[in-house]
């Protein structure tokens, strides 16, 4: 074998083990964020009850909000869009999206403090703990991604794997002394020390010179793909904020027991997203058909994983007496369908997100928030947690056919230079 082709094949080893530690942090990081919610809420309905759940719950949903505007657009539209295995983004980048992560995640968190006022007779103390870890957390999160784009993947999927593991032990540590409270305050902690370790390293630390002029160059593609995020994650915020005058504590945190017992599926959705975005190349075209049968696939996959997920939540309902809580029945059927209506909105979407057809997106996201906003609190006035469920589920199915039947439209694309690249 000559010098080159020895070149050659090594070049081709390191590229092929950066693919799999890119997409094992990717998936884990992904896995962590939903994995210590679900352990929260669990946690949180075991030492307080589902009162103590619907406290936290809008402020939760608000989180879900700014982290999924924030993933979209640092993570998905700048950092794993403009770099790729090879050619890594630059150290600037990375600072300045970490300190925009920030930023936002301190936004989140006074809008997720403030939106758990509206629910009545709910202790205000657990939201204000849970509000302050909040921007820590997203900057971790961004920070992750930033660093699987830098090409250092293997330290950002130990980090997740090292928080996942603290989290979880600190929350059922607090769960088993019956304090909710403390539930709340370890998951700021943990957030914070985590963040501080992180920002040690000098393509995680946050940046401020020069970012409002890096947040100008990216104005285009960031703008649409924020905006959408924004339309994705505001419209169960809204749902759950008008909802709430209309039923009480418990009812909500019935629905968000139940959506987090289900969170597993969503995962799966998003990580392949994100993993997508960041190998496909964007250049290609799909028909009405091709998208509607990548939904329908989705939905079979998720609907599969609902049958299983809510099969195991029922056994475990009954087997294990810390699990008894969880309600089953109608409410849980319409958790599932909802995750499988969550699907299908995912895979009939996916191929004009990579393309960039945020106008799309947006008018059908638009048909989404007017449907799941009206028809959740009505049906929660009849049906309680069953019918917000089924409400929330006619919203993604309505945003899906808009997608489907909308012609194809503008991509949006960066202006100035491709940052990102060394």
């Amino acid at each position: 074998m000559t010098e080159t082709e020895t070149s050659t094949t090594t070049g081709e080893a390191a590229r092929s083990g950066g693919r799999s530690w890119s997409t094992l942090a990717l998936t884990l990081g992904q896995l962590a964020l939903m994995a210590t919610s679900l352990v929260f809420s669990l946690s949180l309905g075991y030492a307080g009850g589902l009162a103590a759940v619907g406290a936290v719950a809008p402020a939760m949903l608000v989180f879900q909000l700014t982290c999924g505007v924030l993933q979209r657009t640092l993570a998905e539209a700048t950092l794993l869009a403009t770099a790729h295995e090879g050619r890594p983004a630059d150290r600037a980048t990375c600072r300045w999206s970490v300190a925009a992560a920030l930023g936002g995640g301190l936004l989140g968190a006074v809008v997720a403090l403030l939106s758990s006022l509206a629910v009545p007779d709910a202790p205000i103390e657990l939201a204000l703990g849970y509000a302050a870890g909040i921007p820590f957390v997203i900057a971790l999160d961004i920070g992750r991604s930033a660093a699987v784009a830098a090409g250092t993947a293997r330290s950002a999927f130990l980090e997740s794997a090292l928080w996942l593991v603290v989290q979880t032990a600190s929350m059922l540590c607090f769960a088993a002394l019956g304090s909710p409270l403390g539930i709340c305050l370890s998951w700021a902690a943990v957030n914070a020390v985590f963040f501080l370790v992180a920002a040690a390293r000098p393509d995680r630390r946050p940046a401020l010179r020069g970012l409002l002029r890096w947040l100008r160059s990216r104005r285009a593609s960031m703008g649409a793909a924020s905006l959408d995020a924004f339309v994705v994650g505001v419209t169960p915020v809204l749902a759950m904020q008008v909802t709430a005058f209309v039923s009480t504590a418990a009812t909500l945190g019935v629905i968000r027991v139940l959506q987090q017992v289900l969170a597993p599926l969503a995962f799966v959705s998003i990580t392949f997203r994100r993993v997508l975005i960041y190998r496909r190349r964007n250049d290609g075209t799909s028909t009405v058909w091709q998208d509607l049968r990548d939904g329908l696939l989705s939905l079979g996959l998720m609907a599969a994983g609902a049958v299983l997920l809510g099969l195991a939540v029922v056994l475990g309902s009954r087997l294990v007496p810390a699990l008894a809580f969880i309600p089953v029945g109608a409410a849980l059927v319409a958790a599932g369908a909802e995750k499988a209506a969550l699907g299908f909105s995912y895979g009939c979407s996916l191929s004009r997100f990579v393309r960039g057809e945020f106008d799309v997106l947006l008018r059908a996201r638009y048909v989404m928030l007017g449907l799941t906003v009206l028809a959740a609190p009505l049906m929660t006035i009849r049906w309680g947690a069953t019918g917000y469920l089924v409400g929330s589920s006619i919203g993604m199915v309505g945003y899906s056919l808009a997608v489907l039947g909308l012609p194809g439209g503008r991509r949006a694309v960066p202006t100035g230079p491709r940052p990102g690249l060394s």
